[in-house]
Formats: structure tokens, C-alpha cells, sequence
């Protein structure tokens, strides 16, 4: 029981200590928060709110200051008195050991102490804000006036720069005088707000008249000097080419230069309404339609020497082209009566002959209205330069139909030459097989020398036609020579197989009674030979078996006859073979 009791005691003094150290924990903390309020500075908030007050300030502006003097008042008389009274009704609470009390107390107060800062820093910022604002509007003020009075110095300086202008610019200047009063006056009575509003279209108006001022005076000097100087010019240098007798691809021209002084007039119309938008479209036109008369009669007077000085050159250039035509129609005339002329040629000379014509009827209108002063001789060079373009081409295409069949007569004496060596080759091949005195010749090679045989008999027809296609001939030609190649390969090859075979039957016989396969391979071959005409197969049929009785028979006997054949064209006879 004792024990307990202690324990309570014990327990009693611990509770009652951690009360009294809470205790001390919050009468510190609450007297850090009064040291912070107290430290609030107050003084020199309300004199920068004194200063605001002073600076006279009305409409909406003047209201934002009532409402900023009203929360310094209200943050000074209440706000803060109330804070320091929770503060010390805090510290009462915790002396009394009402703890739980005094920590909800100190937690308002901090709280109320965070809202009380913040009103402070929100006044100032306001405060700040209005005075950068009555800064820039008093500077406004100074730069506008400024600059009003240099535009208004730049305007009754050079007035005689603006022209037509210069009613509309002085009305623009003194509408900008009275804004300019209006935004001095709001901005000295401190109505900042509606002076905010007046300043972007103050500015803007500015800034407008002095671009203005800056684009009108090259405008007035087109309109009052440049552009009237250079139309007299145009209208005298029209006047005097006329006189002259030029002509112009614009016929109208005279007229055009007429209506520019119109276009002028109207312009300054429009300068004086200040549509300078307008003026600005209206001066890059004048300025090109001008621009281009100057290039139109320049280039009529440059083209004039050219024109003259191409005359004579292409009346030679046509009248040679002419003849060179003519000579060459003539030449495919003639030619075309011995010749088919296989790609148009005459067609063509003669489609030749209407564009040079054509050429020269142009030239002659271009000639006569040179003559009469009634030549545009810009086209007049154009279609000069177009003509001898058209000249050189034809005769470049006239030469070449010339040297296609310049040699065509020549062509045909080399064709004729030709056809006579392919007719001795053929008939000294003919003569060739029938020396052999063979039995007769296989079907395929009598088909294959008929077929050459028909070509050279229908080239020779040809060549003897009144009117030779020479393309088709020179063909003819190049087939024939391919096939008579192939044929004398073929009767090479039928010679040397025919007389092999013949010699080496010869040579077999001596061992036909002795070898029984040599007796029946040579009386196949015998056979081929007589029957077949297959000489090819008949000299292989014997050369098998006389090579199986005596090896390398054949190989000697095939030398022999070759070397035979190098150095004559006579065959081996039947004595030398035996002495092989």
C-alpha cells in the first residue's frame, strides 16, 4: 500500500513537472510572437501611406488609396491591438497551468500574426505599385510633350514637304495636342487608371504621326516633281519617235501616258484624306507603268539599227537557202527516177521549200512596213532572230539530205561489183563439188545452195530494176555474204569429208581380208558414200575401225592431207597414200 502510494507521488511530480516545462515552452513562444509584432513596422507603413494619400489622386485611383487606408487603419486600431491581446490572454492562461487553453490561444495568435504580415506586404506592394505607376505617367507626360513638340517643329518647319498633306497633319497634330492636355490633366489630378487607358492610344496616335511624317515627303516629291518630270519626258519622247516613225506594240501608248497625270490627281486626293495606304499602291504603279514606258521606247530604238542591219543579211541568207533548195529538189528528182528514196527525202525538200517562202513573204511585209514607218521593229528583231534560226536549221537538215544520197550512184557500182564476186564464188563452188566427181551430195547442202543461189538471182533482179532501192540492196548484200560464208563452210567441209573418205576406203582395203570389223566397216562406209551422200558419217564410220587395226593410221593420213591441201589444191593420189 505504501508503494503505491509512492508511486502516485512519483507519478504526481512528474505530471506537475511536464506541466510547468509546457508551461515555460509557450510563455516563451508567445513572447517570441509579441516580439515579432512589436517588430512589425508600422511607422513607416503608415508615413508611405501618408505620402500616398498626398499625391492627390482622384477617380478610380483615389478609390484604391481609400481602400489601402482603410486596411492600414484597420491592420493598425485592430488587427494588431487584437493580436496583443491574445498574446497576453495566452500568457495569463499559461501561468494559470491551463495549458490546453493557452496552446489554442498561441496558435491563433500565430496565425493572426502570418494574416497581419501578409496585409503589411500587400499594402506595401499596393503602395509601390501606385507610385511606379504616378512615376511613369509623370514621365509619360514629359517624353509625350516632347515629342509632340518636336512633330509640331518638324511640321510648321517643312510643311511645303507634306503637300496636299499638311491640312489633315495639322489636324492629326492638333487632335494629339488635346489628348495630350487630357492625359497631363488626369495624370496631375492622379486619375492613373483613366490616365492608363488614354496612354496606349496617346502613344499609338504619336508614333502614327510620326511615321507619317516620315512617308509623306518621299510620296510629295513623286507626286509634285519626279513623277510630272518624268510623264513630260514621256510624252515628248513619245511625241518625237512618232515624228520619226516608230511604232509601238502598245498602240494605245500615247493615250497611256495621256491618263498618268489623272492618276497623279487622284493620288493627291488621296494624301490629302491622309489614305496613305492608298497613295503608297498608287506610287509603286506610277512608278512601274512610267519604268516600263521608258523600257518600251528604249528598246524600239535599240531594235531599230538591228532590224536595218539584218535586212540585206537575211535577204542573202533566203535567197541562198532558196537555191540550195532548188538544187537539191532537182538532184532528188533525178535521183528519185533511178533510186527509191526510202526516207522522204523529196517530201521534204519540198516541205523545205514552203517554209522558205513563208520566211520570205515575212521578210517582205517586214521590208515594206520598215519602208513606210510602220514597223514595231521589236517584233520585227524577234521575228528576224526566229527567221534566221529557222534558215540555219533548214539548210543544216538540206545538207544533210544531200550527203545521205550524194553517194548512192557510187553505193551502186559497189553493189554491182559485189554481186559478180558473190556469182564467181558461187559458180567456183559449183565447180569445186563437181570436180570431185562424187555420186551425188546430201539434200540439206543442194537446199542451202539453191537458197543462196535464189538470193544472188534476186539481188542481180533487183540491181537491174529501173528504180533501185539501194537500203534494201545494200541488205541484200549483208545477207548474202553471211550466207555464202556458211555455204563455202559447208562445202569445205563436205570437200575434205568426201576425199578422206575416199582414201581412206583406199587404205582399209588392205587389211579387209585379213580383219573381218574392218571388212564390214568399210563396206558401210562404202555404202554411206555411194548411197547416203553422208560423207561426214562414212569418214568416221572407216576411220573408227581402221584406227582399232592400226593405231594412228587415220592422224597421219588426216596431216598428210592437209599439208597437202596448204601447199596445192590437188588431192593426194592413191600411190602416196599406199606408201604411207
Amino acid at each position: 500500500m505504501f508503494r503505491v502510494l509512492i508511486g502516485i507521488v512519483i507519478l504526481a511530480i512528474v505530471i506537475y513537472a511536464a506541466i510547468l516545462i509546457y508551461q515555460q515552452y509557450l510563455i516563451r513562444r508567445l513572447k517570441g510572437i509579441d516580439e515579432q509584432r512589436t517588430e512589425l513596422s508600422l511607422d513607416a507603413l503608415g508615413t508611405a501611406v501618408a505620402e500616398v494619400k498626398a499625391m492627390s489622386l482622384t477617380g478610380k485611383t483615389l478609390e484604391q488609396v481609400k481602400d489601402l487606408t482603410n486596411d492600414y487603419e484597420d491592420l493598425n486600431k485592430n488587427r494588431l491591438p487584437r493580436l496583443e491581446k491574445q498574446i497576453n490572454d495566452a500568457i495569463n492562461n499559461a501561468k494559470q497551468y491551463r495549458v490546453l487553453t493557452a496552446q489554442q490561444a498561441t496558435n491563433k495568435a500565430t496565425q493572426s500574426l502570418n494574416v497581419a504580415q501578409q496585409a503589411i506586404d500587400q499594402i506595401q506592394k499596393r503602395i509601390q505599385e501606385l507610385k511606379k505607376i504616378d512615376a511613369q505617367h509623370k514621365q509619360a507626360v514629359k517624353s509625350l510633350e516632347a515629342k509632340y513638340q518636336s512633330l509640331r517643329k518638324t511640321l510648321l518647319a517643312k510643311n511645303f514637304m507634306y503637300g496636299d498633306a499638311i491640312d489633315g497633319l495639322e489636324t492629326q497634330l492638333g487632335k494629339l495636342e488635346d489628348d495630350n492636355d487630357h492625359f497631363r490633366e488626369l495624370t496631375s489630378q492622379g486619375d492613373h487608371e483613366a490616365a492608363a487607358k488614354l496612354l496606349d492610344q496617346l502613344q499609338s496616335d504619336t508614333d502614327h504621326l510620326d511615321d507619317m511624317l516620315e512617308m509623306i515627303p518621299p510620296l510629295v516629291k513623286n507626286l509634285e516633281t519626279e513623277f510630272p518630270t518624268q510623264i513630260d519626258e514621256l510624252k515628248q519622247g513619245e511625241k518625237e519617235l512618232s515624228e520619226q516613225g516608230y511604232q509601238f506594240p502598245e498602240a494605245d501608248l500615247h493615250d497611256q501616258i495621256a491618263a498618268l497625270p489623272a492618276e497623279i490627281k487622284n493620288s493627291k486626293a488621296q494624301l490629302a484624306k491622309l489614305n496613305l495606304d492608298n497613295v503608297q499602291q498608287v506610287d509603286t504603279a506610277l512608278s512601274t507603268k512610267i519604268d516600263h514606258f521608258y523600257d518600251l521606247m528604249q528598246k524600239e530604238m535599240a531594235a531599230k539599227p538591228k532590224v536595218n542591219e539584218k535586212l540585206d543579211y537575211l535577204a542573202k541568207f533566203i535567197s541562198h537557202a532558196k537555191n540550195q533548195n532548188t538544187l537539191l529538189t532537182r538532184e532528188l528528182e533525178r535521183l528519185n527516177l533511178n533510186y527509191t528514196l526510202d526516207h522522204n527525202e523529196l517530201e521534204t525538200a519540198r516541205e523545205f521549200a514552203e517554209q522558205i517562202r513563208n520566211i520570205e513573204t515575212a521578210y517582205q511585209k517586214d521590208v515594206e512596213a520598215v519602208h513606210n514607218n510602220e514597223a514595231i521593229y521589236t517584233e520585227v528583231e524577234a521575228r528576224q532572230t526566229r527567221q534566221a534560226q529557222d534558215l540555219t536549221q533548214i539548210e543544216k537538215q538540206q545538207q544533210e539530205i544531200n550527203d545521205s544520197v550524194a553517194g548512192l550512184a557510187q553505193e551502186e557500182e559497189q553493189a554491182k561489183q559485189t554481186l559478180q564476186k558473190f556469182e564467181f564464188k558461187l559458180h567456183s563452188i559449183r565447180r569445186e563439188v563437181e570436180n570431185l566427181n562424187l555420186p551425188g551430195v546430201a539434200k540439206s547442202y543442194l537446199d542451202y545452195y539453191q537458197v543462196v543461189s535464189d538470193e544472188i538471182d534476186k539481188l542481180n533482179d533487183d540491181m537491174n530494176q529501173v528504180q533501185i532501192d539501194m537500203e534494201d540492196i545494200t541488205k541484200q548484200l549483208i545477207m548474202i555474204q553471211s550466207d555464202l560464208d556458211i555455204l563455202s563452210e559447208k562445202t569445205e567441209d563436205l570437200v575434205d569429208s568426201a576425199q578422206l573418205a575416199e582414201q581412206l576406203i583406199q587404205y582399209a582395203n588392205r587389211y579387209r581380208i585379213t580383219n573381218e570389223e574392218v571388212a564390214t566397216a568399210s563396206k558401210e562406209a562404202q555404202r554411206l558414200f555411194d548411197e547416203d551422200f553422208d560423207y561426214a558419217k562414212s569418214l568416221e564410220t572407216i576411220a573408227t575401225a581402221v584406227d582399232q587395226v592400226d593405231a594412228g593410221a587415220y592422224k597421219k593420213l588426216e596431216d598428210r592431207y592437209y599439208q597437202a591441201k596448204a601447199s596445192s589444191d590437188e588431192p593426194v593420189t592413191d600411190e602416196e597414200t599406199d606408201q604411207q
